[in-house]
């Protein structure tokens, strides 16, 4: 046994899968649940997304692709919502965005390599191999913290590590990052901003490196580095796509797409979410999901290595391994909405019964009248747009793939397009989820109620509200 597997450099139609009803209504909820999560911890979620589209048959070249393409308008979406609430440092996500530009060329051209020597089962190896080392220890890292923050009653844990080298790595040029609250030297930024790239690349997940580099390195808060990978997230995706779709004709738009379809609402939900938790929950949210994923792609690991003929197994076993994958990663994303929703129905509920919840919460920037309205325009546009991409279920894969066989200027062009319909589509269904979330009312706390909760816990929610209207706040 051994040897290599044949795999040629782009991506052929065969590749891509079909897209049933099941296929579909999974993509919504994995979008849904992935968005959610997102927003709430600003790593773009692709821990969830990428091996939840690898659970249902998508190459690994494919999902990655197409999830970095999911992922830049949804983090300019998610970007934005975060500045509003003051968690997206500009300074750093602009200077850490430049080297992950670089990170994300150079992550592509090993995917790139390692497709053309094992082929894709290869590349579904690498990328759950990445995913088994970068998962557990990023986990441990904050689960640690967790403790630790809890234990002394702390708001976060401060990072000592990141307090040092603000001390004596004092190498010009020397930059004051407001939001963040720290003066680093810019060299630090530019190997972090890297390593987010090209890990973005390869397996879609810059912020598993990005947040926690952040944290632990730069020193912001939770907050601000989940915040802050979201704008660094924009960048790297949309040149990251931009590569995926010129070289390899990777990039599965009908997957983008319906994941974005719900991942709009859903990271939406996630960013406000995070305005009613203490920061060390953040942490904890992506630990627990962390490590469910880690599990469902552990499963796979046998089945990759027999195909490649690097493994001998009784069929049977691999087949067992292999129907573990899909249900563990259901877990995972199940997981999301108690770990997210429920704080916020507590704060809410708890606002309601001391007859302060319209005080506390951020207003709808819309009246009824012009929400619905708007609504209804953009749900008309979004329903255009499904159409005509569905309408063919193997239009998109033959275009997709005939860009790296294009003259230069053709295939630029066409990329571009990809780009640009991505963005256009995000805006489009960004604005009516948007729209609708105003609707109904899911909006953040404000900032001053967001902090007390944020240093004090449920006790800070109760002595904002005595401060406020003098009520009385039994536990």
């Amino acid at each position: 046994m051994g040897g290599f597997a044949e795999g040629g450099s782009a991506m052929t139609p065969d590749m891509f899968i079909h897209i049933g009803v099941n296929e579909a209504l999974f993509l919504l909820a994995l979008g849904f649940f992935g968005g959610m999560l997102s927003g709430f911890i600003g790593s773009g979620g692709a821990f969830v997304l990428t091996p939840g589209m690898m659970s249902i048959g998508v190459p690994g070249p494919i999902a990655v692709a197409s999830n970095m393409c999911h992922k830049f308008p949804k983090a300019m979406i998610g970007a934005w919502r975060r500045k509003k609430v003051g968690h997206l440092d500009v300074k750093l996500a602009i200077l850490m965005a430049f080297s992950a530009i670089l990170g994300v060329q150079v992550g592509i051209q090993v995917q790139k390599y390692i497709l053309e020597q094992l082929g894709p089962t290869g590349t579904n190896l690498y990328v759950t191999i990445a995913f088994l080392i970068v998962l557990p220890s990023v986990a441990a890292l904050l689960i640690r913290d967790v403790f630790k923050a809890k234990k002394y009653g702390i708001e976060d844990t401060e990072p000592e590590f990141a307090k040092k080298l603000e001390k004596k790595f004092r190498i010009p040029p020397m930059i004051k990052f407001d939001v963040a609250g720290r003066t680093q030297s810019l060299w630090l930024t530019i190997p972090l901003g890297f390593a987010t790239g090209f890990l973005a690349a390869t397996i879609a997940v810059g912020g598993f490196i990005g947040v926690p580099s952040m944290i632990y390195v730069i020193g912001a808060s939770s907050a601000v580095a989940s915040g802050t990978e979201l704008g660094i997230a924009f960048v790297m995706g949309s040149t990251g796509t931009f590569t995926w779709a010129y070289l390899l004709g990777a990039v599965d738009f009908r997957l983008t797409t319906l994941i974005l379809a719900t991942s709009l609402i859903g990271v939406q939900i996630g960013a406000v979410g995070t305005t009613y938790v203490r920061q060390y929950y953040i942490k904890l949210a992506m630990a627990v999901v962390m490590l469910l994923v880690t599990v469902s792609r552990a499963f796979a690991v046998p089945g990759y290595l027999v195909e490649l003929g690097w493994l001998s197994l009784d069929p049977g076993l691999v087949e067992t391994f292999n129907s573990l994958v899909f249900p563990i990663m259901i877990v995972a994303m199940v997981s999301v909405t108690p770990i997210v929703i429920v704080p916020m129905l507590n704060v809410r509920k708890e606002l309601s019964k001391m007859g302060l919840l319209e005080r506390a919460v951020a207003k709808a920037e819309h009246k009824t009248g012009g929400l619905v309205k708007r609504m209804i325009i953009f749900g008309i546009l979004t329903g255009i747009n499904y159409y005509f991409l569905f309408r063919d279920p193997n239009a998109w894969p033959y275009f997709i793939t005939q860009i790296p066989h294009m003259g230069t200027f053709g295939a630029i062009a066409y990329t571009l397009g990809v780009i640009a319909l991505a963005i256009y589509w995000s805006i489009v269904h960004g604005s009516f989820a948007h729209n609708f979330l105003d609707l109904i009312n899911i909006t953040a706390l404000k900032d001053e109620v967001a902090k007390r909760i944020a240093t004090e816990g449920y006790d800070g929610l109760r002595s904002w509200a005595a401060s406020v209207k003098g009520v009385k706040t039994e536990v």
